[in-house]
């Protein structure tokens, strides 16, 4: 793909400064850049390195001065770099719709428009899928299960039966969608299979990292839902009966345990985890290697384990650096009490002989 400055600056709503007609081929850091590709600068630390990159062009802030090198100016770079790379990144307009001879499709599957259902995948009964969507290769959707419009699925994705997943979702290779909750009822030292009946719904523009699972809720009308816009990063584990709110941002190796609830915009770091049935409240953040172990009131930001106030953890290990020296003046100070009680004692017996 190569595209004009020119046209990438109307793209983003940027102001142009330098030549229009300056082609771009991709995109890079501003490190790694060469001729002909498209860097930014978002961060201050960065900006010494406006000089030196080999970038053709660079996306700024609003403050920056013109040197030379083609500007795109744009009040936030960051996000206009990623629209930029949306326009140079694979698109699903390359691949071929259609069903091709491999794939085992059931009976009354509903196949909207414009989808692409590749080798080997395999499509249970009573399944929907709707416009524009892909299910690439090795997938498998069971029965009765919904799938939106334009949603992409990437390669050896499991969706079990009776789930729902909206439109615009992404999901990456190894996802399991729908597994059964770690349910078991111990009778004699024998732990018997609760069955998993419920379903998930995912709504749209969610998208789930590699190899990251989201159990199915325990009963027929239950549900484990993760509502609009949340994000999941890979090797996430979501338990039965969990529900996550809109626009949360979930990072690698985090469990969330059953039936807990997050409220609208949750972050959780990585490795963190939450206990079953708590709710963490909105615009919380839980920071990484942290679990919280009780509600949380909304605007919470908490860590260690148990997860606590985040500034009240951060002067507790601020004091324990500390530590050593405490201890050695704590010893002091006993070695000064220890001189300073003998000496009394001397003082008391001498008074009692004269």
């Amino acid at each position: 793909m190569v595209k004009t400055l020119k046209e990438i600056s109307d793209l983003i709503d940027g102001e142009l400064l330098g030549d229009g007609e300056t082609e771009i081929v991709g995109v890079s850091g501003i490190k790694e850049a060469r001729k002909h590709e498209l860097t930014f600068v978002a961060n201050s630390k960065y900006l010494r390195e406006i000089e030196r990159t080999q970038a053709s062009a660079i996306i700024v802030g609003q403050d920056i001065p013109y040197n030379g090198t083609p500007l795109i100016r744009v009040a936030n770079p960051y996000f206009a770099f990623v629209k930029v790379l949306e326009l140079f990144a694979w698109r699903k307009s390359k691949t071929a719709y259609g069903i091709h001879e491999t794939a085992i499709i059931g009976d009354n599957v509903q196949i909207g428009e414009m989808v692409s259902v590749q080798a080997y995948a395999y499509i249970g009964d009573n399944v929907h899928i709707g416009d524009g969507t892909t299910i690439s290769p090795f997938v498998y959707i069971g029965d009765d299960t919904k799938i939106g419009k334009e949603t992409l699925i990437y390669p050896n994705v499991t969706i079990r039966e009776d789930v729902e997943i909206g439109s615009r979702v992404i999901l990456h290779s190894g996802v399991v969608i729908g597994s059964d909750g770690f349910g078991f009822a111990s009778v004699s030292d024998r732990h018997h299979k609760i069955p998993q009946i419920g379903t998930v719904i995912i709504e749209d523009d969610v998208e789930i990292g590699a190899n990251t699972t989201v159990d199915r809720a325990t009963m027929t009308n239950g549900a484990t839902i993760i509502k609009r816009g949340t994000k999941l990063d890979n090797l996430i584990q979501i338990a039965h009966n969990v529900v996550i709110g809109e626009d949360c941002c979930i990072a690698a190796q985090t469990g969330i345990a059953g039936s807990a609830e997050l409220k609208d915009r949750v972050t959780m770091a990585g490795h963190s985890g939450a206990v079953g049935h708590i709710t963490i409240g909105a615009d919380s953040t839980v920071f990484a290697k942290s679990a919280a172990t009780k509600d949380l009131p909304a605007g919470s930001y908490v860590s260690g384990f148990p997860a606590e106030n985040h500034a009240q953890q951060l002067r507790i290990k601020a004091s324990m650096r500390r530590l050593p020296e405490m201890l050695q003046a704590f010893a002091s100070l006993q070695e000064r009490v220890a001189q300073l009680e003998a000496q009394l004692d001397a003082d008391d017996e001498q008074s009692d002989d004269s």
